[in-house]
């Protein structure tokens, strides 16, 4: 009899379940048992984000994994963007068979790629980019800088197999972030560079070709 794997899927910061979901409806629609929590002040208004404390995002996370495993024999964890970052707190207080990092960042804000976006649509980015840049309260954004600081020691630390993945044209999350961390993990690791996908991957046609890279790894 097949065990039963379950998938904890973690949103990035001020974003939504919609930026993971073609990822968790993959793994639903083949028989995973898949959960993707809403962090403390997301998908609300812009106070309750204000209001929130990253210790709350690993606290519910955390929970969300611990009911998650209490239902599958195997459980695989995986963070997007500010979610990677809450996966690894998970990874070392759980019993975690594989980390799955997407898009996670270390070094923040592609200045070139920002610049290249610019002169090729000027009109489109810069809307974008004032709306990334101003909706985002500051006591959310400290929180943010230091879920951060306190992650990046704990990359050595992270006891089971880890799957990076990072898009190379991501405007946000610098891609030598997949580099640092891909060079901290001492754990079994892999480390997989898409050219394009942007940060929003899951929300690109290259969200296929991400879906199935983690099936992969996860079958192994």
């Amino acid at each position: 009899m097949n065990d039963v794997i379950g998938v904890l899927i973690l949103h990035g910061f001020a974003g939504s379940r919609q930026d993971i979901m073609p990822l968790h409806e993959y793994f639903d629609q083949r028989g995973y048992r898949v959960s993707s929590p809403v962090l403390s002040g997301h998908e609300r208004a812009r106070k309750d984000l204000a209001q929130s404390r990253y210790t709350d995002w690993i606290r519910e996370a955390t929970d969300a994994a611990r009911d998650l495993k209490n239902r599958c024999d195997r459980l695989i964890v995986a963070g997007f963007s500010m979610g990677g970052l809450i996966a690894v707190h998970i990874g070392l207080e759980e019993p975690v068979e594989k980390l799955v990092l997407i898009n996670t960042p270390v070094y923040y804000w592609n200045i070139r790629r920002i610049a290249w976006n610019l002169a090729k649509d000027f009109k489109a980015y810069s809307k974008e980019y004032f709306i990334a840049g101003t909706d985002k309260p500051l006591p959310a954004l400290l929180e943010f800088q230091k879920i951060l600081g306190k992650t990046k020691p704990l990359f050595a630390r992270v006891p089971c197999p880890v799957l990076i993945m990072q898009t190379l044209d991501d405007d946000t999350v610098q891609p030598k972030s997949a580099d640092y961390i891909y060079s901290r993990i001492q754990s079994e690791k892999s480390l997989v560079k898409l050219e394009r996908g942007g940060h929003y991957v899951l929300r690109t046609d290259v969200a296929p070709d991400v879906c199935l890279g983690i099936q992969t790894a996860i079958d192994k």
